[in-house]
């Protein structure tokens, strides 16, 4: 799903308020058992029993929120699963999804314990608006990495 920094300002165009409004619309599922299912600003007390300290949720999935095939985005997670194992961190499989259905699930990784800063980095490295993150307080916190300017492709 499309990300970016809250220090940035609100965006400005229909189609840049279109792509904010679908982030902050979708889903974010962690693939643990039983499933956890995150939205923007709700907390999710569920997480903080297996995660105290919280984590980012994060795809490589559609850089830029252009569409890629199937194939360019399992290459992708895999190559973003590398780097967050590199960065002595574990990973949980997740699935950004659209509750309208318009946009396709997205594959993504819950990485507990990672920073928001650091989960910034990597979100740049990999082509992305935004990502969600939670502190222990276990609130889901949208962080662009860049403000939206686009439409959904």
């Amino acid at each position: 799903m499309p990300s970016v920094t809250g220090s940035r300002s609100s965006p400005s165009s229909p189609a840049a308020s279109a792509l904010a409004q679908a982030y902050r619309a979708a889903l974010y599922r962690i693939d643990i058992e039983p499933s956890l299912v995150m939205r923007i600003d709700e907390a999710h007390p569920a997480l903080h029993a297996q995660f105290p300290r919280g984590g980012v949720f994060l795809t490589a999935c559609n850089p830029r929120s252009r569409r890629l095939r199937p194939a360019a985005n399992a290459r992708r997670l895999r190559a973003l699963q590398r780097a967050v194992e590199r960065l002595g961190h574990a990973w949980l499989p997740g699935r950004g999804m659209d509750p309208r259905g318009s946009w396709p699930d997205e594959p993504s990784l819950w990485i507990p314990g990672l920073s928001r800063d650091a989960g910034l980095q990597l979100a740049r490295r990999f082509g992305q608006n935004a990502l969600v993150w939670c502190g222990p307080d276990t609130v889901a916190h949208l962080a662009w990495v860049r403000p939206p300017t686009a439409s959904i492709c």
